[in-house]
C-alpha cells in the first residue's frame, strides 16, 4: 500500500507538469491570451497624434488611461478593449483634446486614418467560439 501511495505522489506532479507544458504555461507564456503588436501603419498615426501624451514620455493622467509603451503587457482582451475605446474617442472627436486641436491641428487624424484605426480595432475583437 505504501508503495502505491509513493507511486501516486510521484505520478500526479508529473501529470500536472505535462498538462502545463502542453498548454504552454511552463514556457513562459502566462494565462493571458497573447498580445498583438500594433501594425506599423497604425503605429505611425499613433506616433503623430497620440504618443506625446500617451507614449513613454507622456503625462500622468493620459498614461493612466492609455499607455502605448505598455501595450504588449495588456494582453489580447485588454488590447481589444483599448483599441475599441481609441476608435470611439477619435470618431467622436474627443481626442486629441480641444486645447491640443486648436494649438496643433496637424495632430488631428484624418477621417481615413480614423477609419483605418477603427478597422484595426474591429480586427482585435475576440472571435466567438463555435463560429
Amino acid at each position: 500500500m505504501k508503495r502505491l501511495f509513493r507511486f501516486n505522489c510521484l505520478l500526479w506532479p508529473m501529470v500536472i507538469i505535462a498538462m502545463m507544458a502542453s498548454m504552454g504555461i511552463t514556457s513562459g507564456q502566462n494565462l493571458k491570451e497573447q498580445s498583438s503588436p500594433i501594425p506599423e501603419n497604425i503605429n505611425k498615426i499613433f506616433q503623430t497624434s497620440c504618443f506625446t501624451c500617451h507614449g513613454s514620455n507622456g503625462k500622468m493622467l493620459p498614461m493612466a488611461k492609455l499607455n502605448f509603451s505598455k501595450w504588449v503587457e495588456y494582453g489580447a482582451v485588454k488590447e481589444a478593449e483599448k483599441a475599441a475605446k481609441i476608435c470611439s474617442v477619435l470618431t467622436e472627436g474627443l481626442m486629441p483634446p480641444k486645447s491640443v486641436r486648436k494649438s496643433n491641428p496637424e495632430l488631428i487624424p484624418t477621417k481615413d486614418q480614423i477609419r483605418l484605426i477603427c478597422n484595426w480595432a474591429e480586427s482585435l475583437k475576440p472571435k466567438e467560439l463555435g463560429k
